[in-house]
């Protein structure tokens, strides 16, 4: 057999089982929702219950609200830190940056442990007839973490505003409001709106804060995990479809608008002259800056703070606490250890499918483009717009008896059915990060390797991914944080030998033993932090060596 027949071999090989792997993990559990959901009770009656519209109204409007207000506080840090100069500014941007990599279920249970009913700050203020509930305390836990996306997002775009035209503008007399809104807010809408998307997306399959706050209110998430575990099959897979085709729908209408907006990109050469920077410091700037700063590290103050703590002292009046270590030392035990594994097991073992995946899926849809490419992307984009819940509900019920795509196994109830359902969650980031990786790519280096006679796995293996192997990781570095904090998707598909430390954090908040689960959030906060700079240390060096 020549190498140019093993190459093609091998190219259809890896096709073929990619198409597999997007066939039988995304497109075959779809079509088993879109079967059950039709089946049983006429699919009509089920809508025209009130609870139901009453859940998708929900719904909307709090993805509508997270939008909208994390938009205004990401927004205004990004201009505060891009064009003030603030003391400490590095350190406070970093706090700003926080609520990022704090997984939902322990976001949830720190602001649970500062503002409730024997919350720190409820009584360090002695406020007994206040209660942090409903629709306040989940706007206020989507604010919290969703602005950062916002932030992020806007910040890396003023870095690449053209300041001459604000220069300008300046020197016709144009006040800092009017030229933010005129100049700077439509170029900074291309990245608005890809934030705007994702947070849209996440608010719409959130499910801690609806699911510990809510109380009496209805959400489409809740209302999914509550008829799956009553039993009621259709109308889980119902609220599931319904929930998909809303969050599908509005990914179109945002990439929609994402591709108009591009036309207001600057042109040419971005001159970089900040326009409301003096050399001297912003006071008023830094009071801010440090206040919401403060606030950012209220929740993860509170949940030190319990951890610290014996489990029955949350519960008596007063803040009189004798602080130590111990909650910390009873750690290193069996009920410790396994979710801690099961959890880096399953994390790792997604970021394997992921990363194979989405090296296959990005390479082939960056070729030339014709209808078999455009299907894969659009099937490998699909779960970006489907919450956890809803891949849950879509694996379970595709995969509670034997067929081609299960191996003629069972997967639910496995261990093997969890890194499946986070690999399928997060593939459009491994793919998106690749694809981005692959759009930096010199082709001049491709061909020059072609051109001395390397075969084009090789060219491939030698060069092409060397010069994405940062996307690649940041890709990676995603995915495992993603899934090592998943609980939305985690809840619905475990069984008691393969909890997870999200889990595990849940169960002991419902045993009340709240100091262990303050212990075991403080653990996996502890470690996202240390991935998080340890992977921007390896990509800073890489970079370095590369220049």
């Amino acid at each position: 057999m020549t190498g140019a027949v093993k190459n093609k071999t091998f190219k259809f090989f890896i096709t073929a089982v990619t198409v597999f792997f997007l066939f039988g993990y995304v497109v075959f559990p779809l079509w088993q929702l879109v079967i059950t959901s039709s089946s049983g009770t006429n699919a009509l009656q089920l809508l025209n219950r009130k609870n139901v519209f009453t859940a998708c109204f929900n719904s909307v409007v709090l993805s509508v609200i997270s939008v909208a207000g994390s938009a205004v506080i990401g927004t205004y840090f990004a201009y505060l830190f891009h064009y003030k100069n603030i003391r400490f500014k590095r350190f406070l941007s970093a706090v700003v940056l926080l609520p990022i990599a704090i997984p939902p279920i322990i976001g949830v249970m720190s602001f649970l442990f500062l503002l409730g009913d024997n919350g720190l700050l409820m009584k360090l203020f002695d406020a007994k007839n206040v209660q942090f509930s409903g629709w306040t305390a989940v706007i206020i836990l989507h604010l919290y973490s969703f602005y950062p996306l916002f932030y992020l997002f806007a910040g890396n775009a003023l870095k690449k505003t053209d300041d001459s035209i604000i220069e300008a503008a300046q020197t016709f007399g144009a006040k800092n409001s009017k030229i933010f809104f005129k100049l700077i807010l439509p170029q900074l809408k291309p990245a608005l709106l890809g934030a705007g998307l994702l947070t849209f997306m996440a608010s719409m399959a959130s499910f801690s804060a609806p699911f510990i706050f809510a109380g009496s209110q209805r959400f489409l998430t809740t209302e999914i995990y509550y008829s799956k575990i009553n039993g009621d099959t259709s109308l889980s897979a119902l609220l599931s479809l319904l929930l998909a085709v809303i969050s599908v729908i509005v990914l179109f209408f945002f990439r929609h608008y994402s591709k108009v907006a591009e036309a207001v990109k600057t042109k040419g050469t971005v001159k970089q002259k900040i326009f409301d920077r003096t050399h001297a410091f912003h006071h008023g700037a830094a009071v801010i800056a440090v206040i919401f700063g403060l606030i950012i590290l209220l929740p993860v103050i509170s949940l030190f703070t319990i951890s610290l703590i014996p489990d029955a002292a949350l519960m008596q009046s007063g803040l009189h606490y004798s602080f130590s270590f111990h909650n910390y030392i009873n750690l290193f035990n069996d009920d410790f250890i396994e979710p801690f594994l099961n959890s880096i097991r399953a994390a790792a073992a997604a970021v394997v499918i992921t990363v194979c995946a989405g090296l296959v899926i990005g390479h082939i849809i960056c070729g030339k483009r014709n209808i078999f490419k455009t299907l894969m992307e659009v099937t490998a984009s699909v779960p970006y717009g489907i919450p956890g819940t809803v891949i849950a509900i879509c694996l379970i019920l595709a995969f509670n008896s034997t067929n081609i795509f299960s191996f003629n196994t069972i997967l639910v109830g496995t261990f093997w059915i969890l890194p499946v359902a986070y690999a399928i969650r997060n593939l459009p980031v491994m793919t998106q990060a690749v694809r981005s990786g692959l759009a930096m790519v010199d082709g001049s280096a491709e061909e020059a390797a072609a051109a001395l006679g390397a075969k084009p796995f090789r060219v491939w293996r030698s060069v092409t991914m060397p010069m994405i192997r940062a996307a690649v990781t940041d890709g990676a570095l995603l995915v495992f944080i993603n899934s090592f904090g998943e609980f939305v998707a985690t809840v619905l598909l475990y069984n008691y030998s393969t909890k997870t430390m999200p889990i595990e954090i849940y169960a002991q908040m419902r045993l009340y033993n709240n100091s262990m689960a303050a212990t075991y959030g403080i653990v996996v906060f502890l470690i996202v932090i240390i991935l998080v700079y340890f992977a921007r240390k390896m990509s800073s060096s890489y970079l370095q060596q590369k220049n």
